[in-house]
């Protein structure tokens, strides 16, 4: 059944995933903030603000009353001085458990999930690390991540405690990655280790994860790893969003010695003059060879399976980026130049109008495929949309309409490969290339349950479950 859950950290990239995930899901959300913080990413949506900072210990009973469970999503994850992250990572996560047991009692206490970090646990060897492996963090932040989690576990015995550590996270409203998607874009790719081995987690895959450990009875005193896809070599990131935005950059190895050697001297110089890539005390998490996860209890004790995969993800987040113009790729810049030319080419035997400034020729034409292919023939493709990830049939040549023929075999092809035919006409983004969405209703926010999961009013069964996801 639907509960009434506490965010921390509510504002952020993270948090506002996970927001967007137990709205969807059904849930009533109270999200706490500091009272400078950001809202952008929580505007317009129905979360009950409510002002707290984990330093501030009398700020937190208010908030931690009447709720059934709590996402301690809330930390910092860069700071000058080592002694922040012990502050609000660590003693900031003792005074919101105390702040819970001070305000409720016996059996009704909430669940309390704590989301920690694949740096509690530290580097991998030749195995991918797993929850039960000895922790072994290399950093600060690592080391107040892994005392945060020792704390809480300290409580099980009064609390339902649950515990999960993601990998890197990249996805939409994250601006730790843009950098990188913006330098390929431009024509560079930097590697550190372009060999190492890292683990990856889309933001939203990550918000399900933390959705059903929030609910599932099979969580209770566990901790989990989220990275329900397995480790890649670090450049395969770089050239999978090198792919997404049909980008052919020149690639750029950087010893991690060398940067282990040079990067403090220089350091101080670049925080003159700009805001330095990344703080000197991430030296030993950027240039460590394996960060690498086991996911697979998760999916063994909780039935979880993640549903973006890397280039899915990268696609969704680059389209995601271009769509806040945080990014640009070749096909803007011709755009923005006003040159766009338009001409015949060939697709199999016909001539096709191709516009070289549109993304759905670039998908027809050029290949610039990012999600799995449902069908294809001289006429129009049928992929799935990197946006809302339902199908979406795009015609093979730019013009805005399709002619009714084109619909009706469009819906014959939607009945046969997906069992039913809910074509969505209105075209919105790019009004002027036909394409279609199979689909009941329209566009949504992320965080509105759809018309055909309302008569689901809790998001999650009591074996965990899943009746509507996000």
């Amino acid at each position: 059944m639907a509960s009434t859950i506490l965010v921390t950290g509510a504002n952020g990239f993270v948090g506002s995933h996970i927001v967007d995930c137990l709205l969807r899901r059904g849930n009533t959300v109270r999200a706490m903030v500091r009272t400078t913080s950001d809202l952008s990413w929580l505007e317009n949506k129905p979360v009950e603000l409510v002002y707290g900072s984990l330093d501030d210990p009398d700020s937190l009973p208010a908030a931690v009353e009447g709720v059934d469970k709590i996402v301690h999503n809330a930390g910092v994850v860069a700071a000058e001085h080592r002694y922040f992250y012990y502050l609000h990572n660590s003693e900031g996560t003792h005074n919101l458990i105390k702040a819970v047991l001070d305000v409720h009692s016996g059996n009704n206490r909430p669940r309390f999930l704590l989301v920690s970090s694949q740096a509690a646990g530290g580097p991998s060897g030749a195995r991918w690390r797993r929850e039960s492996d000895p922790p072994e963090p290399i950093t600060h932040y690592g080391r107040s991540k892994l005392l945060a989690e020792t704390i809480l576990l300290r409580y099980q015995d009064q609390l339902p405690v649950t515990i999960v550590r993601p990998p890197s996270v990249y996805g939409p409203r994250d601006h730790a990655f843009l950098p990188l998607f913006t330098m390929i874009s431009r024509g560079f790719m930097p590697m550190v280790g372009p060999a190492h081995q890292v683990s990856f987690v889309h933001v939203q895959d990550l918000a399900r994860q933390i959705g059903d450990q929030l609910f599932h009875d099979n969580a209770v005193g566990e901790v989990f790893n989220a990275a329900p896809f397995a480790p890649i070599p670090q450049a395969e990131f770089g050239d999978t969003i090198a792919t997404v935005l049909s980008a052919t950059p020149r690639k750029i190895s950087i010893s991690p010695a060398l940067l282990k050697a040079l990067y403090p001297l220089v350091y101080p110089f670049l925080s003159m003059i700009t805001q330095p890539p990344f703080l000197v005390d991430k030296l030993p998490d950027i240039t460590t060879p394996r960060w690498t996860l086991d996911g697979s209890k998760a999916e063994s004790k909780l039935g979880f399976k993640g549903q973006l995969p890397l280039l899915a993800g990268v696609g969704q987040t680059a389209e995601w980026y271009r769509w806040k113009k945080w990014l640009t790729t070749r096909r803007d810049r011709i755009k923005a130049r006003g040159k766009v030319s338009t001409y015949m080419r060939p697709i199999s035997d016909t001539l096709r109008l191709y516009d070289e400034g549109c993304d759905l020729c670039g998908l027809a034409f050029d290949r610039e495929i990012k999600t799995p292919i449902h069908y294809e023939d001289d006429d129009f493709i049928i992929v799935d949309c990197m946006i809302c990830h339902v199908p979406m049939a795009v015609l093979k040549e730019h013009r805005a309409a399709f002619t009714p023929q084109e619909k009706e075999r469009i819906q014959v092809k939607f009945k046969e490969l997906f069992g039913e035919a809910a074509a969505d006409f209105e075209q919105r983004r790019i009004p002027e290339h036909a394409h279609v969405h199979n689909r009941k209703h329209g566009h949504a926010p992320p965080w509105t349950r759809r018309p055909e999961e309302l008569n689901n009013p809790g998001d999650t069964a009591s074996d965990g479950s899943s009746h509507g996801g996000c």
